[in-house]
């Protein structure tokens, strides 16, 4: 009776063991989070998330805390295991930074000046960066970020997208390969940058917003605001503002290859050289509003 009652519990404990191991791979496969965060910010202190494969989803939120989850994702080369989330706690707020093996391996911290600006910044050793077979990691990280009204905000990524909608701040939103865009914020400023990909700024509120890209399209929807400043280029795209009235603006607009069209009146350049450039004012032109790209064409349309 005793060992059947052992044997039988022997049983009970592997096949506990063997649900556990399936519930968690389960889990996993299902996108449980493989990092969380949460931390309360005040108003107007930062928080900084850098990410370097992924993307990453950002949405306003109520209360005074920043939340945050990761899920990583494996691809052709590395572990998963060996891609990390650091935590960089800031005099004015706290950092978020994805690291790769080789800059573990072969980097070091920057300097206090540019970690200033940048408190993910990350240089290489004397013998600059390694890349081994060992070293090869192409991990996808994707975020989930919820971020209360009032901060400090910097969110971008590398080789990915990077989408918010309601925030409220002073907002920075970058990639360098991938689309980034905004519906719906409002703020002190709004900058939302990429070098590959399209640039949506939609329904935005700011006296200082900014969208540029190299290779993309850039859609603004929003008011112009007295004394505000709206700068929008590309390279190599069409750039779209819809204005919900007529604006009280100078206007500078120039493309080289592009077409210009317009719901409010303007003066183009007659010189030969210039023949691309266009101006306006209207009302008290206390706003500006520049657009410029090299083979795109520029709109302004206005709701009536």
């Amino acid at each position: 009776m005793t060992r059947y009652r052992l044997r039988s519990f022997g049983y009970w404990l592997a096949a506990s063991a063997l649900v556990a191991a399936l519930s968690a791979a389960a889990a996993h496969a299902q996108g449980k989070p493989d990092f969380e965060f949460h931390r309360d910010l005040a108003q107007g202190k930062r928080f900084y998330l850098s990410d370097i494969i992924g993307d990453v989803t950002v949405t306003g939120s109520s209360g005074r805390t920043v939340e945050v989850t990761a899920v990583k994702r494996s691809r052709q080369h590395g572990n998963p295991e060996d891609v990390t989330i650091e935590t960089v706690e800031l005099g004015d707020g706290v950092a978020l930074c994805v690291r790769y093996p080789s800059e573990r391996r072969y980097g070091h911290p920057s300097s206090e000046a540019r970690l200033g600006k940048n408190p993910c910044s990350w240089e290489s050793d004397s013998r600059g960066w390694h890349h081994d077979d060992g070293d090869r990691n192409d991990t996808e990280v994707n975020f989930t970020v919820r971020v209360p009204a009032g901060l400090k905000l910097h969110i971008g990524t590398v080789s990915g997208d990077v989408h918010a909608e309601q925030l409220e701040g002073d907002l920075s939103i970058h990639s360098v390969s991938g689309d980034v865009s905004l519906n719906v914020g409002r703020g002190p400023a709004v900058d939302l940058e990429t070098v590959s990909g399209n640039v949506d700024l939609l329904d935005i509120s700011s006296k200082d917003v900014s969208g540029h890209t190299i290779s993309g399209e850039i859609r603004f929807r929003g008011p112009i605001l007295e004394g505000g400043e709206y700068d929008f280029a590309t390279t190599s795209g069409d750039i779209r503002a819809t204005l919900p009235e007529r604006p009280s603006a100078t206007l500078s607009a120039a493309t080289f290859s592009g077409g210009f069209s317009s719901d409010l009146p303007v003066n183009q350049d007659s010189s030969r050289r210039h023949r691309h450039r266009y101006d306006a004012t209207w009302g008290s032109g206390s706003a500006k509003l520049y657009m410029e790209s090299l083979s795109g064409d520029l709109s302004i349309r206005v709701n009536k």
